[in-house]
């Protein structure tokens, strides 16, 4: 027979669901707390006497609530020492002494201690989560930084090429291949824009690469050096990259520099590409 069949009471409210987030201490303590429970008797100096200790009634000769009873017996929150000092001591008052209860006073505040120390390293845990997300983000706003003081320095330096090559009337129609001159200097820095677009575009942030990418062939690369990137991502297997570059520069950049980026894909040999930058030119 089960400490619940021997209690005069009958006090079916103590039996509580216990959910999947209790720990196994929290399931032991609350348990603990719901076995001394039983042992509390009904009131029966009234006229005709309570047949049954309800939870409110239970809750105030502990100096408690129903509210907050009912979350130590289903071990959502953990009682403070004064509140088990309190039932210990009631349920031996009614069950007539220790023995009687099945366990001593240290024992159940053994085991808040254990229930209290479960809840420390959840929360130690949660954390250790939340530091790692943010050296994360740290990591990840230096990188930005740095690859923002990079392309600020080419944007420069390109910015001061241009202005030296620069002529009195542009040709109205792009330059055939043989007569642009594309320096060696300006094809690494395309690649090296490619190759931070891949760095960024790791652990699905595409959003980020993306923005980059956006920017730095709009203020800093020609459409020669933008097509130059569109290659290198092709080379590196960054496919999503390099289909959704094709589509802002399309949308976002003028005809003749469309026109020049795709002559340059076209003759690199980058058929489709070249076709794909015009479609996204004319929608």
């Amino acid at each position: 027979m089960t400490p619940e069949d021997r209690s005069p009471a009958g006090h079916s409210w103590i039996k509580k669901q216990f959910s999947s987030d209790v720990s196994p201490g929290r399931r032991a303590l609350a348990m603990t707390l719901g076995d001394l429970c039983r042992h509390l008797k009904p009131d029966f100096s009234g006229q005709f006497g309570n047949k049954r200790l309800n939870q409110s009634e239970a809750a105030g000769r502990l100096s408690s609530n129903p509210s907050s009873l009912s979350r130590f017996l289903s071990g959502k929150t953990v009682p403070g020492p004064e509140f088990i000092e309190t039932l210990y001591k009631e349920a031996c008052t009614d069950a007539g002494g220790e023995r009687a209860v099945g366990i001593s006073l240290d024992d159940v505040m053994s085991l808040r201690l254990r229930a209290v120390d479960e809840r420390r390293c959840v929360r130690c845990a949660d954390l250790s989560e939340q530091a790692e997300q943010l050296a994360s983000l740290k990591n990840e706003s230096a990188t930005l930084r740095a690859a923002v003081t990079e392309l600020n320095a080419a944007k420069a330096g390109l910015q001061a090429r241009l202005a030296a090559l620069a002529h009195p009337a542009p040709p109205p129609v792009p330059r055939r291949r043989g007569d642009r001159r594309r320096s060696r200097n300006d094809v690494a820095a395309a690649r090296r824009v490619a190759a931070q677009a891949e760095e960024l575009g790791r652990g699905d942030r595409q959003d980020v690469a993306l923005a980059m990418l956006r920017q730095t062939t709009t203020e800093v690369l020609s459409p020669v050096e933008t097509a130059v990137v569109l290659l290198t991502l092709r080379q590196r297997h960054q496919n999503r990259l390099a289909d959704n570059l094709i589509h802002v520069y399309g949308r976002d950049q003028g005809d003749r520099e469309v026109m020049q980026a795709a002559l340059e894909l076209h003759e690199q040999g980058a058929h489709g590409d070249a076709g794909a930058l015009l479609r996204a030119a004319m929608r």
